[in-house]
């Protein structure tokens, strides 16, 4: 398995890091990192933070019936939180997984810590036997208790409608 990560954060830090520095979701703050992982039903699972995005991110495992998919094909998984879809990417130099955005734009994170500390909460909400309280998905809390509004979708985002950090809508 570490050997599978390590191709991970390797492919996302060598190969597609280099291509997103000039993007204006950019968050020189943070750096590559595989969170998380682990074996859960039959595949391994956690979370793939970067300094433009996070993602939770599923590599192949025994038994997985997706690996053969076109990328971009969709995939619904079911978690103990609940069902959610992931793409299929197959970025270069790296087997095929499925990956879901938590996050499409992680600027509001001050420093690697902070982006390992929801990364964390994510896993364990998203993994608990039942979703608790009034949030259909673990990152609505996890937002919700950070006093933080959910990210902007990408539409908005290339509108002009996203706000620096530090420069909240009241």
């Amino acid at each position: 398995m570490q050997q599978l990560l390590d191709g991970l954060v390797a492919v996302y830090r060598d190969n597609v890091q280099p291509r997103m520095r000039e993007l204006p979701v950019y968050n020189a703050m943070l750096q590559v990192e595989a969170r998380g992982f682990a074996p859960r039903d039959g595949h391994c699972s956690g979370i793939l933070i970067t300094p433009w995005c996070m993602n939770l991110v599923l590599l192949p495992g025994d038994g997985d019936r997706w690996s053969g998919l076109a990328p971009g094909s969709r995939v619904e998984i079911v978690f103990p939180a609940a069902t959610y879809t992931l793409t299929l990417s197959l970025p270069a130099g790296m087997q095929p997984h499925l990956s879901l955005a938590l996050f499409s734009t992680v600027l509001d994170f001050a420093d690697q810590d902070t982006a390992q500390q929801v990364a964390d909460e994510v896993l364990q909400l998203l993994y608990q036997a039942e979703a608790e309280g009034k949030y259909a998905d673990p990152m609505s809390a996890v937002l919700d208790r950070a006093g933080s509004r959910r990210p902007l979708s990408r539409r908005d985002l290339l509108r002009g409608r996203w706000v620096p950090a530090g420069d909240r809508e009241i």
